[in-house]
């Protein structure tokens, strides 16, 4: 886990895109720059703009974590197919070249990750999360974290796994985990868990 950077901290704790970007703009006024202030902006526009409609709201980095499970799925067997659509999504994340940026910029994106991480699991604990028997059947706090930490340990472990590519999505993946282990006192045994399980 990368420190967390105090002058930013509103800044990454803040989930609603406009918001950040007013905290972003604030920021910039407030805190001197650590190396990383324009990378930070590169990141935002990298995450929140749809670039065949720049008035359509997107975060795109979240978009990945959705899509990131279902490499897993039969139709996946054929692991050209695969690989094409993980090295989409090690760009779309902004994560090409990373292995040449200094620690402000890896702290930077880390924390950027992290915050998608955040947005991702405040959707998982409503009422309409992870129904069961066709929708019909809410599921228990217990169910909603044990498919968290499944869908978590699958972005953050099997997917990379499966096509190789743990070191380009380390970043990313790194701070997947993080977010989850550390958001519930039940988390990392969830997550303990899952492991346990695929080692099996």
């Amino acid at each position: 886990m990368y420190p967390e950077i105090e002058c930013w901290k509103e800044f990454y704790e803040e989930l609603d895109p406009d918001k950040r970007k007013a905290l972003y703009e604030e920021g910039l006024k407030k805190q001197e720059d650590d190396g990383a202030n324009a990378f930070r902006a590169e990141l935002m526009k990298l995450r929140y703009t749809d670039p065949r409609n720049p008035a359509h709201r997107v975060d795109n980095f979240l978009w990945q974590m959705v899509i990131l499970p279902g490499f897993l799925r039969p139709i996946y067997f054929f692991k050209p197919v695969g690989e094409r659509e993980v090295s989409a999504v090690i760009r779309e994340l902004g994560l090409e070249g990373a292995e040449d940026w200094d620690e402000a910029k890896r702290s930077a994106a880390y924390w950027e990750y992290r915050n998608t991480a955040d947005r991702y699991l405040s959707t998982c604990t409503g009422p309409g999360y992870a129904k069961k028997f066709f929708g019909v059947m809410a599921s228990s706090d217990e169910e909603k974290l044990a498919k968290t930490a499944r869908d978590f340990y699958s972005m953050a472990v099997t997917v990379p796994e499966k096509y190789g590519r743990e070191k380009e999505l380390e970043l990313f993946t790194r701070a997947l985990k993080d977010a989850f282990t550390t958001s519930s006192s039940d988390a990392e045994r969830a997550w303990n868990t899952v492991r346990y399980m695929k080692k099996k």
